[in-house]
């Protein structure tokens, strides 16, 4: 009688050592995506400062652009405004939408090609691109990781009793 208290004490203990080990690694895993988050908010935070300098040297060429300049100034403004993770996402994609309109100017206004101080933030928001790409690479590993675990059996039931869900992936939507 006396080992099946021992047997018991030991399954009861087995248990709680993995509810805490289970509830640590999902808190370590979100804060991993929520660091990763605020890396790629820092990056499109960098590629977003170059548009007020981008629509200048556009809207000194071109006024038949204002619907596309005022929808840019639009985008970062809302950008700028939201207030979770989620949202920015949602409005980074608008907004890297029309950028990317933005960028095809150029080729409707030659004028705008041999402009230096275009050619220069062309250069800098292609180089931010190629850091945005290693962060949301990153970013989407960290959210698919933590994901697996809050559907992975065991884990998804403790998930589910301590309130952790799965994390929006960061994807590029086309038009």
């Amino acid at each position: 009688m006396n080992n099946v208290w021992y047997i018991i004490g030991g399954i009861v203990f087995l248990f709680l050592v993995y509810l805490w080990m289970t509830y640590n690694k999902f808190v370590n895993l979100s804060i991993l995506v929520e660091r990763q988050a605020s890396h790629l908010q820092a990056h499109l935070k960098k590629k977003f400062d170059l548009i007020p300098a981008l629509t200048d040297v556009v809207k000194g060429y071109s006024n038949h652009e204002k619907g596309l300049l005022t929808e840019v100034t639009r985008l970062r403004s809302q950008w700028g405004a939201a207030s979770d993770v989620n949202e920015k996402l949602k409005t980074s994609n608008m907004l890297e939408s029309a950028l990317s309109k933005l960028l095809i100017v150029h080729e409707r206004y030659p004028q705008i090609k041999a402009d230096r101080s275009f050619n220069n933030i062309q250069k800098n928001i292609g180089y931010v691109e190629r850091e945005l790409l290693h962060e949301r690479k990153v970013y989407n590993k960290r959210v698919s990781y933590f994901n697996q675990k809050v559907q992975q059996f065991p884990s998804n039931i403790l998930a589910k009793i301590f309130g952790f869900k799965e994390k929006q992936f960061f994807s590029i939507e086309n038009e």
